[in-house]
């Protein structure tokens, strides 16, 4: 016998409930409902080698001109930058600023505890600008067999340049430095200003998210957080979480 038409709309209900959060990646396809609260959705951006999805979640603001993108985790080794996006989550949503954040990039990789994807990719040397052959299948910086290769990096591809947020920040980790390469230097100089992090300029590297997206969108700065080794403590992902509002607010 089917179940009664009462509890098949409380199952909905709470199937509508239990999905809004930007704390970690959303368990349905795209959601925007009437149930849902007002800005917040969920798209599922593309889908990694071992067929899981890539999603990103918006909230703030969406009437705003202004967009903010934060990306937690591309090296799925490297994922403090997850407890910042729940710290996103937990703050009252800003006025004039739009944020999309990605959970994670590489799934795959987070799960297996891998740099690299499951096909043993670097995905930040595998986007196309500066692009070239890197060492060999799981080798540390990797860069797949040719630019684009990775279903990952299509996908970010894909959202960036139909989105097209104003400012974009990468999480990585350890080196405890907020990456100075390139122009828009006074965005990442009062971004580590804020969360007590050192700018140092290193060497631009090719097939890098970054590097693609600054020649893409030359106004549009986005720019790598490499954040210490570990955990991240609560009052660490408070401090950049703010600086996030604070940095995208003045663009």
């Amino acid at each position: 016998m089917s179940p009664c038409p009462a509890r098949r709309v409380l199952a909905g209900m709470l199937a509508i409930g239990a999905a809004v959060s930007l704390a970690a990646p959303p368990q349905g396809p795209v959601l925007l409902d009437s149930a849902t609260p007002v800005g917040i959705r969920r798209v599922t951006i593309g889908r990694s080698v071992n067929g899981q999805r890539i999603r990103a979640v918006r909230g703030g603001d969406v009437g705003s001109r202004r967009s903010v993108l934060v990306v937690g985790c591309i090296h799925g080794n490297e994922c403090a930058g997850r407890r910042i996006i729940r710290r996103l989550r937990n703050m009252a949503p800003p006025n004039n600023l739009e944020i999309w954040v990605v959970w994670t990039l590489n799934p795959d990789g987070m799960n297996a505890g891998t740099r690299q994807n499951a096909r043993g990719v670097d995905l930040n040397r595998n986007f196309g600008r500066r692009w070239r052959h890197i060492g060999s299948r799981w080798s540390t910086y990797y860069s797949g067999p040719r630019r684009w290769s990775e279903p990952e990096s299509r996908a970010a591809r894909s959202f960036i340049l139909d989105e097209r947020p104003d400012l974009t920040i990468w999480y990585h980790q350890a080196m405890a430095l907020v990456v100075k390469t390139g122009s828009h230097v006074a965005v990442k100089r009062r971004y580590a200003r804020l969360v007590g992090l050192p700018l140092r300029r290193l060497d631009p590297l090719p097939g890098t998210a970054t590097r693609w997206q600054n020649h893409r969108f030359p106004t549009k700065p986005a720019f790598v957080v490499e954040l210490p080794g570990g955990p991240m403590s609560r009052a660490s992902a408070r401090r950049h979480a703010r600086a996030v509002i604070e940095v995208a607010r003045s663009r």
